[in-house]
C-alpha cells in the first residue's frame, strides 16, 4: 500500500512539472512597429490621418494592435496615440506616437517693442501670443498701449496681416469703446501695421511697427 501511495504521488508531481512547463512555453512579447514617424506635427485646424502600426509575434504571427488616444486638431497641444498588441499567451507590448498640434504663427509669440509713428513717435512694450484654437491667428496683449485691451487679434497668412474690425469694450483712459481695423505686412518677426481706431469722438489712423525682442 505504501508503495502505491508513493507511486501516485510521484505521478502527480511529474504531471505538475509538465503542466507548469507548458504554461511558460511562450514568454516572448510581440513586437509593435509604428508606420511612419514616432513624432508628427499637424497644423491647427488641419487634418490628422493616423498611419497606424503593425505587430508580429514569434508564435502567433501578425497581430492587429488596438489603438488608444486621439488627436484634436482644433486645439493646440501634444497628443499621444498608443498601439498595443497581445498574443494568445497574454504577452503584451505597445508603442506610442506623439502628435503635436501647432499654430503656424507660433513663431510670432513673444515680447515686442512697439512704435506708433508721429511727429514724436510713441514707444511701448507688449506681449503677443498665438491662438490655441485658430491657425495663423495672433493675439495682442495691449494693442495701442491701452489698459485692458487684451483681446485684439490679427490673422497672419504668409507676409500679409489682417486686423478684422473688432471692438474693445471700455478700454483705455478714459475708458471707452474702441473699434480697430487694419492691415499690414510681416517681415521676419517684425509687423508693420496700418490701422484705424474709431470711438464716439471720431476716427484716428495710425502706423505702427512691432519688433520682436
Amino acid at each position: 500500500m505504501k508503495r502505491n501511495i508513493l507511486a501516485v504521488t510521484a505521478f502527480l508531481l511529474a504531471g505538475t512539472v509538465v503542466f507548469t512547463s507548458c504554461k511558460k512555453d511562450d514568454i516572448t512579447d510581440p513586437v509593435v512597429t509604428l508606420n511612419g514617424n514616432s513624432d508628427m506635427t499637424v497644423s491647427l485646424q488641419g487634418t490628422y490621418t493616423d498611419p497606424g502600426a503593425t505587430a508580429q509575434d514569434n508564435k502567433d504571427g501578425a497581430i492587429s494592435p488596438t489603438i488608444t488616444g486621439s488627436v484634436n486638431t482644433n486645439l493646440k497641444g501634444v497628443y499621444e496615440i498608443t498601439y498595443t498588441a497581445t498574443d494568445a499567451a497574454g504577452n503584451s507590448a505597445s508603442a506610442t506616437r506623439k502628435v503635436t498640434v501647432v499654430n503656424d504663427a507660433d513663431g510670432l509669440a513673444g515680447t515686442y517693442n512697439c512704435q506708433i509713428a508721429g511727429t514724436t513717435p510713441y514707444n511701448y512694450t507688449q506681449t503677443i501670443s498665438a491662438s490655441t484654437t485658430r491657425n495663423n491667428r495672433i493675439i495682442f496683449g495691449k494693442f495701442g498701449d491701452y489698459a485692458g485691451n487684451t483681446n485684439i487679434y490679427a490673422d497672419v497668412v504668409g507676409v500679409n496681416v489682417d486686423i478684422p474690425s473688432q471692438t474693445a469694450i471700455m478700454v483705455g483712459n478714459p475708458a471707452t469703446n474702441r473699434t480697430f481695423a487694419g492691415t499690414g505686412t510681416k517681415s521676419g518677426s517684425t509687423l508693420n501695421l496700418t490701422y484705424s481706431e474709431t470711438t464716439s469722438a471720431g476716427v484716428n489712423n495710425y502706423i505702427e511697427t512691432m519688433t520682436k525682442q
